[in-house]
């Protein structure tokens, strides 16, 4: 079987394309061919950049949906969709914001997700992009997951980062602290939940997962005495759950996340996923973990979707210093769903 793993390009020029260009020094396995979505001249000029002189380009705008399984792209050979034909790399200084980069990673990662409802190709993995840069052109300051929930049409899409044996699912994800409990309603939780113990069935092929759920407050709140979130709304969420879940796997907690995660110390992995209230909760002991070995993956969607676990990092752009693990580890990642997607639809 082969497999076509879509990358699109991000921010221009921040350390997308450098990541995605080292990440692709080593060959993806025997049948897998990687697509990016970007433009020609970015990649290019980062290849300089780089210093790396092995590489040969396969426009693939035209022949993506017609390449039969043996039209495959040599060791050294990267197939690009150039969205852009005409964007001038020349004109855009490595680590400053730039309009023609906010059009650049918007207009790749919609055609790559084209791609992959399209059949094209079977996953999408994406660099790193800007969300601040739409201000530029009068967009709104999404996401990714924005992106996809509006395109989609789902309301609930959940964030997860995975290392090799680390896992979070994150209840509330980029809001101030101090909005985070109104937002951890009894429908949004077991919403959360349920996409991510559905997510390691289906992504991750565990078929009856063990998942823990972290509480708010402090030694998850102490029986009220530090708050009643845990007692109000997470145990009685929990509960419920267990009973109409009670076959596809173990939901334990909450529990005080400082004890949670010190399980996972000397080699253990406890759990097969978490589930955190907030943003930070989850992704520090993750990073702490698997920092530059992890991936940040959008659960409950039709596609697969993968990313790295970093941002354009402006401060070394341009340097070719980046370390490209993340994205290695995204793209082997996507891998691996799309081979999983394709035994179960047999």
């Amino acid at each position: 079987m082969t497999y076509k793993i879509g990358i699109s390009i991000g921010d221009a020029a921040g350390i997308g394309p450098e990541v995605i260009l080292k990440a692709l020094r080593e060959s993806l396995p025997h049948g897998v061919t990687p697509v990016v979505f970007g433009a020609l001249d970015v990649l290019e000029r980062e290849n300089h950049l780089i210093d790396r002189s092995d590489v040969t380009w396969s426009g693939l705008d035209d022949r993506l949906c017609s390449m039969d399984p043996d039209d495959r792209l040599g060791s050294d050979e990267i197939g690009v969709v150039d969205v852009q034909p005409d964007f001038d790399a020349s004109s855009i200084a490595k680590g400053e914001s730039h309009p023609a980069c906010a059009e650049l990673q918007l207009e790749a990662f919609h055609r790559a997700v084209d791609a992959v409802e399209a059949g094209e190709i079977d996953a999408v993995v994406t660099a790193p992009w800007n969300k601040a840069l739409f201000r530029t052109i009068d967009e709104p300051a999404v996401g990714h997951t924005d992106v996809l929930a509006d395109r989609f049409q789902t309301s609930s899409p959940v964030m997860m980062l995975a290392g090799p044996r680390l896992r979070v699912s994150l209840a509330t994800v980029h809001v101030p602290l101090r909005r985070v409990p109104s937002r951890l309603t009894g429908g949004h939780l077991r919403t959360v939940v349920r996409t991510t113990i559905g997510g390691l069935r289906r992504r991750f092929g565990i078929e009856r997962p063990d998942i823990a759920v972290c509480g708010l407050n402090p030694h998850a709140g102490e029986h009220g005495n530090i708050g009643e979130e845990e007692e109000a709304l997470i145990k009685p969420t929990l509960e419920q759950l267990r009973e109409e879940l009670e076959h596809t796997g173990t939901i334990a907690g909450p529990f005080s996340p400082d004890t949670l995660f010190a399980q996972f110390r000397n080699g253990a992995t406890p759990f097969d996923g978490v589930v955190c209230m907030y943003h930070d909760q989850g992704l520090i002991p993750l990073k702490l973990m698997h920092f530059g070995e992890s991936a940040n993956i959008t659960l409950g969607l039709p596609i697969i979707r993968t990313s790295v676990d970093h941002g354009t990092a402006y401060d070394i752009a341009g340097d070719a210093e980046a370390n490209a693990g993340s994205m290695r580890y995204a793209l082997e990642i996507a891998i691996e769903m799309a081979r999983r997607s394709n035994e179960q639809a047999l």
